[in-house]
């Protein structure tokens, strides 16, 4: 599944429920469901408002393949990409009260594998069907 969308947060939910609802068939629990929920509309909402700058007019590419090993999800936005390695970590004592930078620290907990593009304004990840 291919989907194009503009920097609008009202969309996330819809692509999310779009991809959950393909699942459907694959009769998989909960706790797997809402990681992929968490996961991909965290991410579409980090290309909304940091890759794209809530700029209206950019927009945001999902790609969604689905086979019998996993779900690989990939979101690609218009932005100038960030390095991902220099992230600071938000359970250090330093960060731990500080808003931002949990969202891809919960990606990065919940999907099997996360990568980025070298320019970094893509992420692709994947969730193994156990």
């Amino acid at each position: 599944m291919k989907f194009k969308i503009t920097n609008d947060f009202k969309e996330v939910k819809q692509i999310s429920s779009k991809i959950l609802k393909c699942l459907n068939k694959k009769q998989l629990d909960q706790t797997f469901l809402f990681d992929l929920k968490l996961a991909c509309e965290e991410a579409i909402i980090n290309a909304i408002k940091y890759g794209n700058k809530s700029n209206s007019n950019k927009t945001v590419k999902i790609d969604c393949d689905i086979t019998r090993e996993a779900v690989v999800i990939s979101v690609e936005d218009e932005g100038e990409g960030f390095n991902y390695r220099d992230l600071p970590d938000p359970t250090t004592d330093e960060n731990i009260s500080k808003c931002g930078g949990r969202g891809l620290f919960l990606i990065q907990n919940i999907m099997d594998k996360v990568d980025f593009n070298a320019k970094g304004n893509k992420i692709t990840m994947t969730k193994f069907l156990k």
